[in-house]
């Protein structure tokens, strides 16, 4: 373990390098073989939940392959599952660093800035990630989620609509609900109102209760107005939205 921790820190004096463009130095093969076995036994973990475990295995690839950045992107992803933000922000840096044409290191950049409340920030790394990957749907997932925090629900519900036509199924894979789109300033009726509205559009109905649940809990009073919203008919001789009312 205590080998292990010292990968761990070794990896993070790496990621500490800028943006700019890192020369690649040759790899041993045994080591890059090495790096693979063990960056795939960290995927393992990560899908168990094993986080911590998963952070380790990652720290010991990057010390044997401290050039792929497909790596990099993976320690960043563990360190932001538990998080540890500057550290993941450190380490995507490297990845983006080794290979600034990796469109899923893009993604995650983006994701850890969603974590500091930087939106703008992060809506240009989903639009980079998709320059550089088009057609990958959780790219316009992520995106969608982000125009919801600036309240530009219409370019959210294009995002979305855009993941859907990619992925039909993205919803459902994606922790969506996990997701709220709000303020430090504590949840905002309205916003969760409009969540509500582009997960109606979109015959999400899970999500679209879920949301519209909250902005009622949150003090969204005005059930003229969602009984008049047209969007919402669909839902009108449903049980669980009738609940709600």
């Amino acid at each position: 373990m205590k080998v292990k921790l010292i990968f761990a820190l070794i990896v993070l004096a790496l990621s500490a390098c800028g943006p700019a463009r890192i020369k690649k130095l040759p790899v041993p093969r045994e080591n890059v073989l090495r790096s693979f076995r063990l960056m795939a036994e960290g995927d393992q973990l990560l899908v168990e939940g094993k986080d911590h475990l998963a952070l380790l295995k990652y720290s010991e690839a990057a010390f044997f392959n401290p050039y792929y950045e497909v790596i990099f992107n993976k320690l960043a992803i563990a360190y932001s599952r538990l998080q540890q933000f500057q550290q993941g922000e450190k380490a995507v840096r490297r990845s983006i660093g080794l290979n600034p044409d990796y469109p899923f290191a893009y993604n995650t950049r983006g994701i850890i800035y969603l974590a500091y409340q930087e939106n703008k920030r992060a809506i240009r790394s989903f639009k980079k990630a998709i320059n550089l990957r088009p057609r990958e749907a959780n790219f316009y997932l992520n995106l969608g989620h982000t125009y919801l925090r600036v309240d530009d629900y219409k370019r959210g519900l294009s995002a979305y609509q855009t993941a859907l036509e990619l992925d039909p199924e993205i919803l459902n894979k994606a922790d969506v609900i996990d997701l709220p789109p709000e303020s430090p300033r504590g949840p905002d009726p309205e916003r969760l109102y409009q969540t509500a509205r582009i997960f109606a559009e979109l015959e999400y109905k899970e999500a679209c209760l879920n949301y519209l649940g909250r902005a009622l809990s949150a003090g969204f009073s005005d059930k003229r107005r969602l009984m008049d919203d047209t969007v919402f008919q669909k839902f009108h001789q449903d049980s669980e939205f009738l609940r709600l009312m």
